[in-house]
């Protein structure tokens, strides 16, 4: 039996805008300026149009939509994330809407989006109620992050528990959407969850 547990939530922690401001300092782009897998192999599964992505961090992924004709806004915790995002969109010559907001109390408009990236964010369970209230009928959602294998296998200080899903945890939560794709198989020491999913009537 898997006995692993979460460890308890640490009183003194930093907010998670003074970490990400922190990792985001500098000119080095943290994880680099290329998208994530699953948007990159499966960008054509997503619907085209209006697109938001949450976590948007530094910018690539929402850079990559927008070089791929979606019209792309994005919100990150960390102001200095949004900043370097801008400064690549500036760099690729394409257009983004992205400003500094706490996560934890965003409200999504109402079936504003074609299309909602989250990628290597875990939000509060809630929050996927706010993914299905943006996205239009037909939308998409497409999601990649760690699993708490990533935790086990490679343990990192840079990796925040909280932000690992348990396996099968994402399905738990998109139990009314239409699953396009979804994969938990390792990839060498890369234990991640990826899903494309799609809003249908209920």
């Amino acid at each position: 039996m898997d006995d692993f547990k979460y460890p308890e939530p640490d009183p003194n922690k930093k907010t998670a805008a003074e970490v990400w401001n922190a990792r985001y300092a500098g000119e080095k782009y943290l994880f680099g300026k290329e998208p994530v897998l699953a948007l990159k192999n499966h960008l054509e599964h997503l619907k085209k149009g209006r697109c938001i992505e949450i976590a948007v961090g530094e910018g690539r992924n929402a850079v990559f939509l927008a070089q791929n004709g979606f019209q792309v806004e994005g919100i990150d915790c960390s102001s200095v994330g949004i900043e370097k995002a801008k400064k690549l969109a500036a760099e690729k010559n394409v257009t983004l809407d992205v400003k500094s907001q706490n996560l934890d109390f965003f409200l999504m408009p109402l079936m504003k989006y074609d299309s909602i990236v989250m990628t290597y964010f875990r939000p509060q369970a809630r929050f996927f109620t706010e993914i299905r209230r943006g996205l239009v009928q037909g939308g998409t959602f497409l999601l990649e992050a760690y699993t708490v294998e990533q935790a086990k296998a490679a343990p990192n200080p840079n990796l925040d528990f909280e932000e690992c899903y348990k396996p099968n945890e994402v399905l738990g939560h998109l139990r009314d959407f239409h699953i396009l794709y979804y994969k938990e198989i390792p990839d060498g020491n890369s234990h991640t969850v990826q899903l494309i999913a799609k809003k249908v009537a209920k």
